[in-house]
């Protein structure tokens, strides 16, 4: 990694690690690296970098650390307050530094100063040491505008825990089992993937284990050296476990059974579905539309995951489909402008439908007991499909989160919106629990009329 930056192997560099794999120590010798080789092609000292995370704290708390630590013997030296660090050799400073952060949008405008080198701290999202949001694409993009100091070459360089495997980080880079590579997309993009532990001692990767065991999120990001879902706030989800609610292989619908429907409108309907079994409450199906009307979603994803695979319920909506709704659908035009979602949901999909609860209270008690819902002991009640409903799964473990304000604490007992498709899945998951306590709610008029139009469903 320190040769790769410091000889412009790649125009694009990322370097991932897990907790305590000297990810820092290791762009702060390649900077060295890459002045000497400046130096040596007679451009003129000292280099400059930035140094870009989410927020100076970040910087204060972890880079100014690593910046004073033993091992360098005084090489580096902060000034300024920490948003100046400045190396030395042999008596000539050969690296400028400039450290801060992008709280807010003017704080952006810092990445456009012209500059040899470009840093990236923990670009992603990560609730370790500090809350942070990360880093965005589009800063990163004008980072690199900005490298127009002379140099024998420009390295762009990102160094992270393991991200979200949809953050940015993850998927420009493309990163493949191994140790390092280059980007099956892009050439001029090269990542590296420090072999978990290579500077932690066993010792210390023994206790984080411990110290993570309820977060399997954290262990997988932090210990593992594989990507997770990144933790943005507090869990709405209490209680939800992927590695106790996840089935560990595909689940497979059970033939001539009903299935259940749990469905959220607003202009990201979304839908869960699943089946009850000896006790089990499977989720099969999960799924959100951007921007889409309720007939758009149904006749794009919805119905044709239906008939493919769970083909039994098309002669028999009315004992076969069961259904339960976001109340707020009952008024309104948002399907399309032509009928409120309830009644094109119904003209959709028939089956016995119902509305599900308004207050948060009772939606969120629904929530947390399905969680700690037993078959038998030692056996939950919940399973979900693991690829199926993989957005289910992001959204429970963490994207489903409440606000918080600016000292980390929640601003509200009311999940975060918008946060969309997140909240949509979560509520219609909510939905989907509710439906399947019948003596919740009376099910809603049905129109025949349009139940066996056309042999099924009009959707069909």
């Amino acid at each position: 990694f320190v040769q790769a930056v410091a000889c412009g192997e790649a125009r694009e560099i990322a370097c991932y690690g897990t907790r305590g794999d000297g990810k820092t120590i290791g762009i702060l010798a390649a900077m060295i690296g890459h002045a000497a080789k400046h130096d040596e092609q007679k451009f003129d000292l000292p280099v400059r970098w930035i140094g870009v995370t989410d927020t100076f704290a970040s910087h204060k708390i972890k880079t100014v650390r690593s910046l004073e630590l033993p091992l360098w013997k005084g090489c580096w030296k902060v000034y300024d307050g920490g948003h100046l660090a400045v190396a030395r050799v042999n008596g000539r400073e050969i690296v400028h530094l400039d450290l801060f952060g992008i709280e807010d949008e003017g704080a952006k405008d810092r990445v456009r100063m012209e500059t040899v080198g470009v840093w990236f701290e923990e670009p992603a999202p990560t609730a370790v040491l500090v809350s942070s949001r990360g880093v965005d694409e589009f800063t990163w993009s004008i980072a690199i505008t900005s490298q127009r100091l002379p140099s024998h070459c420009h390295p762009a360089v990102m160094t992270l825990n393991y991200p979200d495997e949809d953050h940015w980080t993850w998927r420009r880079f493309g990163p493949q089992p191994g140790t390092s590579g280059v980007s099956p997309d892009m050439p001029t993009r090269r990542w590296f993937r420090i072999p978990p532990g290579e500077t932690a001692s066993a010792d210390q990767r023994k206790e984080w284990a411990e110290a993570l065991k309820e977060r399997p999120d954290l262990k997988r990001r932090l210990l593992d050296g594989q990507p997770g879902t990144v933790l943005l706030g507090p869990q709405v989800a209490v209680g939800f476990r992927e590695d106790l609610h996840v089935a560990k292989a595909r689940i497979e619908p059970v033939y001539n059974e009903p299935i259940f429907i749990g469905q959220d409108f607003g202009h990201t309907p979304a839908t869960i579905i699943g089946q009850v079994w000896r006790g089990q409450l499977r989720v099969l199906f999960a799924a959100a539309a951007q921007k889409a009307g309720i007939r758009q979603h149904y006749q794009e994803t919805v119905l044709p995951w239906i008939l493919n695979t769970c083909p039994w319920v098309r002669g028999a909506a009315r004992t076969m489909i069961c259904g339960c709704y976001d109340p707020s659908g009952e008024t309104g035009e948002q399907s399309d402008l032509e009928a409120n979602a309830v009644a094109e949901l119904e003209r959709q999909l028939p089956g016995l439908w119902w509305p599900g609860p308004i207050k948060w209270e009772s939606r969120k008690h629904t929530l947390i007991a399905s969680f700690n819902r037993h078959v038998r002991p030692g056996e939950l009640a919940l399973q979900i499909d693991p690829v199926e409903a993989r957005d289910l799964v992001k959204a429970l473990s963490s994207r489903w989160h409440y606000p918080q304000d600016r000292q980390g604490q929640v601003s509200r007992d009311l999940p975060k919106k918008p946060n969309h498709p997140w909240e949509d899945l979560g509520d219609a998951f909510i939905y989907w629990l509710w439906g399947l306590t019948t003596e919740h709610s009376q099910p809603a008029t049905i129109t025949v009329e349009t139940e066996f139009a056309l042999g099924g469903p009009v959707g069909w």
